[in-house]
């Protein structure tokens, strides 16, 4: 199991980066009833969001986190948030990430769970993001509990050889003394 995390982990990317180019394919009609939204620089958006998501799948997670939180704290486009915040997500998930932090993730994952539910937009590639983020949690949290059960394991393995240790050390001294 320890062997396939970074492989799962791995998946867990590749399914985010699909969900925003699905994310990005999918797009309402515009209503001609209402006045035309402001205009805003969307160019900028999609180069640091795609610079983000080349830089956490190369690992480079302190740049890639930068660029996600660039894009929460200047973006007003709700698709590009809710990709940031999967994306940082994974960035606090990768157990070789300088920025791994559980904790982190999944306050992470809960903003995003809630910004989807003010601003439920592409419903398909959301509910895809989520359900691969949930698997990434479940895997790492499994992943978790089985380098505590392997630690616990080796711990009591070393108190077992200590004692051994200890009782040949005894059985030692009582030979020596039996045959004095």
């Amino acid at each position: 199991m320890l062997a396939k995390a970074p492989q799962l982990l791995r998946t867990a990317s590749i399914s985010l980066v699909l969900a925003a180019l699905l994310g990005g394919c999918q797009s309402a009609p515009p209503n001609t009833d209402s006045p035309a939204p402001p205009t805003f620089n969307t160019s900028i958006q999609t180069t640091s969001l795609s610079q983000a998501l080349q830089q956490l799948e190369s690992r480079q997670f302190v740049a890639a986190e930068a660029d996600f939180q660039s894009i929460l704290s200047a973006s007003s486009d709700q698709a590009a948030i809710q990709q940031a915040l999967a994306g940082l997500t994974l960035v606090y998930l990768y157990d070789d990430s300088p920025l791994f932090s559980l904790p982190l993730a999944t306050a992470t994952m809960d903003r995003l769970y809630q910004h989807i539910m003010r601003w439920p937009q592409n419903r398909p590639s959301i509910n895809m993001l989520l359900l691969s983020l949930n698997m990434c949690f479940d895997q790492r949290l499994k992943l978790n509990q089985e380098i505590d059960l392997r630690e616990k394991t080796e711990a009591r393995e070393q108190k077992l050889i200590n004692e051994t240790i200890a009782l040949q050390r005894a059985i030692e001294k009582l030979r020596r003394l039996t045959l004095h």
